[in-house]
This record gives structure tokens, sequence and C-alpha cells, in this order.
């Protein structure tokens, strides 16, 4: 009798049932949380995702939605060959595991030709302004010599026959053409 009665006092101690209650609680919560999640996540469930690559972005709509998946267009990279606007890459890639409404970022071809700011060149060297236009991806580089007092400094730069103004943007790889002084001395 003694053993219930103090366990009977030990459990009648306020301070000791919060702790009991407490420890219950908290081992509840875990539990509810645990499966709350299991659920949720829909832990197990998932699908394979369809390939897509050099599709054009409408059939592909298409495909993904059939298979419960979103599509979104992240980036587009210029490339020469190629149709406009297939897709090059998928993320995730084809055939992984995902859950029912993802979302498939798609990477696609541009449509249009890579435009690259031409920064400002006047009063650099030739040497610096061919280093810089190289580095954009120009090299196709045509030099024209006016006669001026200092040799060797860039005038301007044009395209097609105009003078580009800083920032203004050409196509990728086009020939310019850099005007540069020339004292007219020969060496």
């Amino acid at each position: 009798m003694e053993k219930k009665s103090v366990a009977k006092g030990f459990l009648s101690n306020i301070y000791v049932k919060n702790i009991l209650l407490m420890i219950i609680a908290f081992v509840a919560l875990v539990v509810l949380v645990l499966v709350g999640l299991n659920l949720y996540t829909k832990h197990g469930e998932s699908i394979k995702v369809p390939s897509v690559k050099g599709l054009q972005v409408e059939e592909a709509r298409g495909i993904l939605k059939a298979a419960h998946l979103e599509c979104v267009v992240s980036d587009s990279s210029y490339q020469r060959e190629g149709v406009p606007g297939a897709i090059l890459e998928q993320i995730p890639k084809d055939l992984s595991n995902v859950k029912k409404g993802r979302t498939i970022y798609l990477i696609i071809k541009a449509k249009g030709e890579q435009m690259i700011p031409v920064p400002e060149l006047r009063d650099f060297s030739v040497r610096q302004a061919e280093a810089q236009l190289n580095s954009l991806g120009f090299s196709k580089l045509v030099i024209e010599e006016v006669p001026s007092a200092y040799a060797g400094i860039v005038i301007s730069v044009s395209y097609k026959g105009k003078i580009l103004t800083p920032n203004q943007k050409v196509p990728k790889g086009s020939t310019l053409k850099l005007s540069l002084n020339n004292d007219g001395r020969i060496i």
C-alpha cells in the first residue's frame, strides 16, 4: 500500500503533473506534425518528367500539362544553329521523379540575334579598344585612320556606316569600324 501512496503522492504534485502533461503534449505534437507532413508532401507519390527538348514552348506546355506539370521559360540562349524558340534544356532533367504540379523550368533558343552593348571607347588606345571589343565577341574590326595630332587614339566606333553612341546594342560578331587618330608621320 505504501507504494501506491508514494506513487499517488508523486503524481498529485502539481509540478510533476505539469511536466507529464508537457511531455504528453510534446509527443502528441511531434506525431501530429510527422503525420501531417507525410500527407502534405504526398510522400512516395511521384511521376516521371517527360522529355521536351527540341520542341516549341506551346507543344511542351501541352505535354507537361497532360503529365500534371507546369512550365516556365526561365532563360534564353542565342545559338546560330537550330530552330528559334526550340527548347534547349529543361530543369529538372527528363525522366526525373517529381511530384504532380511541379514547375519545369525551360531554357529556349533565342528568337533574335544576340545584341551586345558597345561601350564608350572614345579616347581609348587602339590596343585597349580592340581588346575590349574582342572580349565582347567582336572579332571583325576594320580600322580607319584619320589625320590628327595624336596617333592611335579611337575617335569613334561605327556599325554599317553609323557612329555608335555609348552602350548602343549591335548584333554579336558584327563588323565594326574603328576611326583612329593618325599624326601623319611615317615611322
